[in-house]
C-alpha cells in the first residue's frame, strides 16, 4: 500500500495565531501532542492566560488559550520542577535522573534559550521565583537548605543568614521583604528577607508532602498518609486533619477553598474544604463533593495539578493534561494522541525505513510516499542489510529476525541468551553485545554463532578487518584501558593508547585498512569531567582529539557517512565534521534533542527523541523540515 501524505499547506489550517509563533520561535512547534511520559508538574502563574507544563520525557509545553501547545524538549532527562517568573517567559526547570544529576536552568521562551545552568549535589526540593521576580529560590535537601540566584546570571545571593535545612516549601511575600518556609523536620519558619534574619519558627506536623499556601496565606495545607493537614500559618497548630484516599492538591493562596482530588481505586472526585481566620479563631469546614471527574482511571493517574482563576488543571502518568472548572463542568482534554513514534530510522539508496510503534514504513523527503513493508511485533531497531532489513530490540532477549522488503516476509535469525546492548553489521556478520560482558558473532551465511570475547563494562565493539576486534569498555574492568583490541583466533588483547573512563560509539570506514577508528571517550577527573570525539589510527598507534565539550555525555552517538563524521555530542544538536578538511558544521534543532542520523547520498535525516524526523541537505545547517507520524500512518510536516 503507497500513499502520498505530506501535509505541505498544513500551516494554514492552524490559523494566523499559530503562524505568527512558529515565526518567532522557529524551533519550537505547535500541536496538542501529549508529554510522551508522565506530567511532573504545572505552572499556571503566567500574565496572558497561558500555563506550562513539564514532565519525566524532557519538554517543556506553553499552553496557550487557544488549545495549542509550544513544544520544545529541554534536556534528555526529567524535569521535576518549573516555575514561571512574574515576567511570562523567563522560566525555570529542575532536570534530574534521579540520582547524581541535579540542574536547575533558567530559559528564555522568547528565542529558547538558556540563561544559565547551576549544577546541585543533592536533590532539589522545592523551586519558586519570588513575588516581583527579582530571586529565584532553590530548596536542596541539605542541612544549607534555601539557595537564592540571581535569575539573570546564576549568581548565588546570599539572602538568610542561617542554614535553613531542607525545605520543600518555599513562598515569599508581595513586598519580596518576607519570606515563608516549610520544613519536612516539622516547622514553619519565615525570615526578614532584608537582613537574613529568621523571625520566626513554629512547630508543626512532620513530612507534610504537596504543602501549599490558602487563604491569603493564612492557612497552610499538606498531604500526609492518605490524610490532608490544615495548619494555622502564623502558629503551626493543625485544625483539621480531613481523611482523603491518594489526594492530589489545588492551591490560590487567596482562595479560601482548597480543592483536591480524590481517588478510592476506581473513580475521581474533585472535593473542596473551606477555612477562615477571623481574627483569633480559626475554622475548618467539612469537605465537600464538587464533582465526578469522568474520563480519569487507575490506568492513567492523575500526577499534577494547578488552579488558574476558576479553571483547575490536571496532569496524569500517561501525558496527558485535563481541564474543569470549580463549577459543575465536564473534565475536557487539552492534549491529544496525534502522532506515532518512530523508534529507528535507516536507508537503503535514497529510501528511508521507519520503524513505528506497529508498522514499519519505507519514505522518501523527495516523494513524501509512505509504503507499509511490514509489522512491528515489538522490535526497537533496525538496520539495513543489503536491501533488507535486521530487526532487534536494545535492552530484552528478544529474537533477531530479517525482513525481506521484497516479499515482507520475515525470519528468525536467532535469540540471545541474555539481552542484547548493542548489534552492528559488518559484511554479512552480525556483532552483538550481551549484558556488557560479552562480545558475539552471529554469520547470517553460515547461521554459526560464536563467542568473541568476554569480560566487565564492555559498551561497544566493531570488527575491524577479518580478525580485529576493537573494544570500547570501563576503564575501570581489566584490561584498564577504555579502548583494547582482541584478536578473534589468537584471543590476544592488546591495550589501545586511548584515556578516559570509558569508551563507546566506535564507528570507521572499511574502504582502506589504514582508516581511523573513532569514537566517544568520557574523562571524568578530580576536577571537570569532559567528552572526546577521538580518532586512533592502528597504523601507527596514536590517538588526536576531533571535539571535545566540558561536561560527561554517556549517550552521544557516533556516525560516519563517507568523510563526515557526526555526533550529537553535547546532546543539543549535531556537529558534522568532515575529517578530510576539518571543517565543522552545526546543524540546527528541531523541537526535540537528536537521538540518531541516518543518510543517502541526497539526503540527511535526523530521528529525534519524540520520534520525529528532521530532514537537511548534506552539508547544511538548516533543518528543511520537520515531519511527524500521525497515528493513521501519515506524515505531518512543520
Amino acid at each position: 500500500m503507497k500513499q502520498k501524505c505530506i501535509f505541505k499547506q498544513i500551516l494554514s489550517l492552524l490559523g494566523a495565531a499559530f503562524l505568527s509563533v512558529t515565526a518567532i520561535t522557529a524551533n519550537s512547534h505547535m500541536s496538542a501532542e501529549s508529554h510522551q511520559a508522565e506530567v511532573t508538574m504545572i505552572s499556571a502563574d503566567t500574565p496572558d492566560g497561558s500555563f506550562f507544563s513539564v514532565g519525566k520525557d524532557g519538554f517543556l509545553i506553553k499552553w496557550t488559550p487557544d488549545g495549542f501547545g509550544e513544544h520544545y524538549q529541554l534536556t534528555e532527562l526529567e524535569i521535576r520542577l518549573v516555575a514561571v517568573r512574574p515576567n511570562g517567559y523567563d522560566i525555570a526547570v529542575y532536570e534530574t535522573d534521579g540520582y547524581s544529576v541535579h540542574r536547575v536552568s533558567v530559559w528564555n521562551w522568547k528565542n529558547l534559550t538558556r540563561r544559565f545552568v547551576k549544577t546541585f549535589s543533592s536533590s532539589i526540593t522545592a523551586l519558586s521565583f519570588t513575588e516581583k521576580g527579582t530571586l529565584l529560590a532553590v530548596g536542596t535537601a541539605t542541612v544549607n537548605g534555601a539557595v537564592y540566584i540571581n535569575p539573570m546570571t546564576g549568581n548565588t545571593v546570599s539572602k538568610i543568614k542561617e542554614a535553613t535545612g531542607i525545605v520543600n516549601m518555599i513562598q515569599g511575600s508581595s513586598t519580596e521583604k518576607s519570606t515563608v518556609m516549610y520544613s519536612p523536620a516539622g516547622h514553619l519558619s519565615y525570615y526578614n528577607m532584608t537582613n537574613g534574619t529568621r523571625k520566626e519558627r513554629f512547630q508543626t506536623e512532620q513530612q507534610l508532602e504537596q504543602v501549599v499556601l490558602f487563604n491569603n496565606n493564612l492557612f497552610c495545607a499538606g498531604v500526609k498518609n492518605d490524610q490532608i493537614y490544615i495548619i494555622e500559618s502564623l502558629s503551626g497548630k493543625t485544625v483539621a486533619r480531613l481523611a482523603a484516599k491518594s489526594p492530589v492538591l489545588f492551591n490560590d493562596p487567596e482562595d479560601t477553598v482548597l480543592y483536591y482530588t480524590e481517588f478510592d481505586g476506581r473513580t475521581y472526585t474533585l472535593k473542596q474544604v473551606t477555612a477562615t481566620y477571623d481574627g483569633t479563631t480559626s475554622s475548618v469546614g467539612s469537605p465537600t463533593l464538587v464533582k465526578t471527574l469522568t474520563g480519569l482511571s487507575s490506568r492513567d493517574p492523575v500526577s499534577c495539578t494547578a488552579k488558574k482563576d476558576s479553571t483547575l488543571l490536571l496532569g496524569t502518568g500517561n501525558g496527558n493534561i485535563y481541564s474543569t472548572d470549580t463549577a459543575n463542568s465536564a473534565l475536557v482534554s487539552i492534549t491529544n494522541k496525534e502522532y506515532d513514534k518512530i523508534y529507528d530510522i535507516a536507508a537503503i539508496g535514497n529510501d528511508f525505513y521507519c520503524l513505528a510503534t506497529d508498522t514499519i514504513y519505507k519514505t522518501s523527503y523527495d516523494t513524501g510516499i509512505v509504503e507499509t513493508i511490514g509489522t512491528n511485533t515489538g522490535y526497537t531497531n533496525l538496520i539495513t542489510y543489503g536491501d533488507n532489513i535486521i530487526l532487534w530490540s536494545k535492552g530484552t532477549r528478544k529474537s533477531v529476525s530479517l525482513l525481506d522488503v521484497a516479499t515482507k516476509t520475515t525470519t528468525t535469525l536467532f535469540t540471545p541468551q541474555t539481552y542484547i546492548q548493542t548489534l552492528r553489521l559488518f559484511t554479512d556478520k552480525l556483532i552483538y553485545i550481551e549484558s556488557n560482558t560479552t562480545v558475539k558473532m552471529y554469520d547470517i551465511e553460515t547461521r554459526n554463532t560464536s563467542e568473541l570475547y568476554t569480560g566487565t563494562g564492555i559498551q561497544d565493539a566493531v570488527l575491524y578487518g577479518n580478525s580485529e576486534l576493537i573494544i570500547g569498555k570501563a576503564a575501570s574492568s581489566n584490561p584498564r584501558s577504555p579502548l583494547i583490541s582482541v584478536n578473534t583466533v589468537t584471543k590476544e588483547t592488546v591495550m589501545l593508547p586511548v584515556s578516559g573512563n570509558v569508551a563507546f560509539a566506535l564507528n570507521y570506514n572499511p574502504s582502506s585498512a589504514s582508516n581511523p577508528i573513532y569514537g566517544v571517550q568520557v574523562s571524568t577527573g578530580t576536577t571537570e569531567a569532559t567528552t572526546t570525539v577521538f580518532a586512533y589510527y592502528p597504523s601507527r598507534k596514536t590517538v588526536s582529539s576531533i571535539m571535545k565539550i566540558s561536561g560527561e555525555d554517556t549517550d552521544a552517538f557516533l556516525s560516519l557517512y563517507g568523510t563526515t563524521l557526526y555526533s550529537n555530542i553535547g546532546k543539543n544538536q549535531i556537529r558534522a565534521y568532515d575529517t578530510s578538511n576539518r571543517r565543522e558544521i552545526q546543524m540546527n534543532r528541531s523541537a526535540s534533542l537528536p537521538l540518531k542520523i541516518a543518510r543517502s547520498n541526497t539526503r540527511v535525516a535526523v530521528l529525534n527523541r519524540d520520534g520525529s524526523i528532521s530532514w537537511y541537505n548534506p552539508g547544511s545547517s538548516s533543518v528543511l523540515a520537520d515531519w511527524y507520524m500521525t497515528v493513521d500512518g501519515m506524515w505531518f510536516e512543520f
